[in-house]
Parts: structure tokens; sequence; C-alpha cells
């Protein structure tokens, strides 16, 4: 088999996902995922990857941060589809503790300090 090469799947066929850009959800393109264990059917969505202007800011080390609601506790939390991107000047001013470029925000912190610019 070659190194560029897909498994069809015999109940699926190139069993595509769309992928998105884990930081903001917008669309990045399609992943064509072939025969999966179990020839399971891929999922229609998968988050991975930044998309070309959250990679910018993380590469800039500026800050993205996704409001989540309030009380989410798991490692993958319930996005609102709110998020902001501050610069590195703006990220060292705020939040001098931050050592992750992308981070989670409860909608009760994040409407005081960006409700007025990210409508709901």
């Amino acid at each position: 088999m070659k190194k560029n090469s897909i498994t069809l799947s015999p109940k699926h066929g190139v069993n595509p996902s769309i992928t998105h850009c884990e930081c903001c959800g917008k669309e990045l393109g399609l992943a064509l995922l072939g025969k999966l264990k179990g020839d399971e059917e891929a999922p229609k969505d998968i988050y991975m990857g930044l998309c070309d202007e959250c990679q910018k800011v993380v590469d800039e080390d500026g800050l993205m941060i996704i409001e989540v609601r309030d009380g989410e506790k798991s490692p993958n939390p319930y996005r609102t589809g709110r998020l902001v991107g501050i610069t590195k000047e703006a990220r060292e001013r705020m939040f001098k503790d931050t050592t992750s470029n992308i981070c989670y925000m409860e909608e009760s912190m994040f409407n005081p300090l960006f409700g007025e610019f990210v409508p709901q």
C-alpha cells in the first residue's frame, strides 16, 4: 500500500468528514477517512487544527478566549458560540498567568468583559 493511498470502506466508501477549526468552528475542509476500525461510519464533523485567523492570533502570542456555559467542568465544555481573540499586549495586561494561547471562559465572566463587543 502506498503512503498516500486510502482503503475504501465496503459500507461507506471514502467515508468523509467535514473538518472544522477547533477554536472558532469555521469549516476547514474535508477529510476522507476510508475504512475505519470495525468499518464504522466516520463522524460528520471533526474539530482539528486552527483556521488561518485563529492561528495568526496564536502565532502572535495572543489569546483566543472561547465562551462556555457557567458550571461546565468537562475537558470539552459546551461552547456558546462566542469567542474573542486578543493581542499579546492585551493578554499581558488582562491575564498575567495564562500559559495557553486558547482558553475557556464562563459566560458570567465573559459578558462583563466582552459582552458589548461580541453580541449573543
